[in-house]
């Protein structure tokens, strides 16, 4: 069987179950490990998107809502991760809006290549200005 990375989400709410971390954590085939966190606005912005992002790869509701961290397979995980990259450095509500809900409604094989293209320089920038229609920052 091939090996496949792996990738681990937790999220962390408030007393009132808001969305107020977002934590995913891949660990790559040769050891290495990748880690992004989203916290606060962000992390409560992206719930929804990154919620219908996990139902449609299989992840319960009550994985979703539960307090320990959710194993993801690789193409959910790799979409997942995604999503977080591509608004992490946003500021604007309505472009990380804009980026979480193209990303989150990617094809499998969409949000595949984007996120081999990711890895690359100016891939992650490319990716946004195609969801925003070029507006600028």
């Amino acid at each position: 069987m091939a090996q496949r990375e792996e990738y681990r989400a937790a999220i962390e709410r408030d007393g009132d179950g808001r969305v107020q971390r977002i934590d995913l954590t891949a660990i790559e085939l040769e050891g290495g490990s990748r880690h992004i966190d989203l916290n606060a606005t962000k992390a409560a912005r992206v719930a929804g998107p990154l919620h219908d992002l996990l139902r449609a790869g299989g992840v319960s509701g009550r994985l979703w809502s539960g307090r320990a961290p959710i194993d993801l397979s690789q193409h959910v995980g790799s979409h997942a991760e995604l999503l977080l990259e591509a608004v992490k450095p946003l500021r604007r509500a309505d472009r990380i809006d804009q980026v979480a809900d193209g990303v989150a409604g990617m094809s499998r094989e969409e949000a595949a290549y984007w996120h081999a293209k990711a890895r690359r320089p100016g891939g992650l920038r490319a990716l946004r200005i195609l969801l925003t229609a070029g507006r600028a920052r």
